[in-house]
């Protein structure tokens, strides 16, 4: 006796819903994540049993270069205030100028208005003063400029003028106990505070509390260079400030 053939007929399954629920919850991820921006230098954080969560606005970052000499720094306002990053940044490059020209009157830096705009875009800074100009001119060339400057951030940026070298990178650094004689990471510090102080920023308070200044090195970065960054701190009088971990499994 032959088998009865049931004819095959194609499946339809409507994934129309299915679609709704992705774009909603892609809507959602994309609304409520906060996005780390590129740093200069990669580190990983030392291990620590502390659970204290870096807060995420109104605090200075201080990047620490795992060789030590250079550091780079993030300013994390609280954008809801009415004085934002841009404004906090512009303000900030123009006293940091002041004082160190207070510092180097015979190498005075000045820079233009289109020049303040394009710092105040930035995130993350860190080069000497004498090429800030230089450095901050790239913006003008677009998105390729903005490529440049990440490179120049990263020390992979070409020196035009010696060829097989790079453009310095990071804001110098050294063990400075003069108060009368600050070094470059002092003064961009200092100009910080007293921006933040004038403006009446969170950050102002947030600092003299001790959780305004969160300094981030390697796990392998020596003790002798991270105490270079805490005794350039103390001695503009900035005594109260954070290291950054990462949790500790297991604990």
């Amino acid at each position: 006796m032959g088998r009865v053939k049931i004819a095959k007929k194609s499946t339809f399954i409507d994934m129309t819903a299915m679609s709704d629920v992705t774009v909603l919850l892609l809507t959602f991820f994309m609304l409520t994540s906060t996005f780390l921006n590129k740093e200069p230098a990669t580190v990983i954080t030392p291990p620590s049993v502390s659970e204290l969560k870096v807060q995420e606005t109104n605090y200075l970052q201080v990047l620490v270069d795992p060789q030590g000499k250079k550091v780079w720094i993030t300013m994390h306002n609280d954008t809801s205030q009415a004085y934002s990053n841009e404004a906090m940044r512009a303000k900030l490059i123009s006293q940091a100028a002041v004082l160190y020209n207070e510092q180097h009157p015979s190498n005075k830096v000045n820079f233009s208005q289109e020049q303040i705009a394009a710092f105040a875009k930035l995130n993350t800074f860190g080069v000497p003063m004498k090429n800030m100009g230089e450095f901050l001119d790239l913006a003008k060339e677009g998105p390729s400029g903005v490529s440049k400057m990440d490179k120049w951030h990263e020390g992979k940026f070409p020196n035009p003028k010696r060829p097989g070298q790079m453009m310095p990178t990071g804001i110098p650094i050294e063990m400075q106990s003069d108060k009368e004689h600050l070094d470059e990471f002092q003064i961009w510090m200092k100009a910080a505070r007293m921006v933040a102080n004038d403006e009446g920023s969170p950050l102002a308070e947030k600092i003299k509390e001790g959780t305004g200044v969160a300094i981030k090195a390697d796990q392998n970065t020596s003790f002798e260079v991270v105490h270079i960054v805490m005794d350039n701190l103390q001695t503009i009088n900035l005594n109260k400030f954070t290291l950054l971990t990462a949790l500790k499994e297991g604990e």
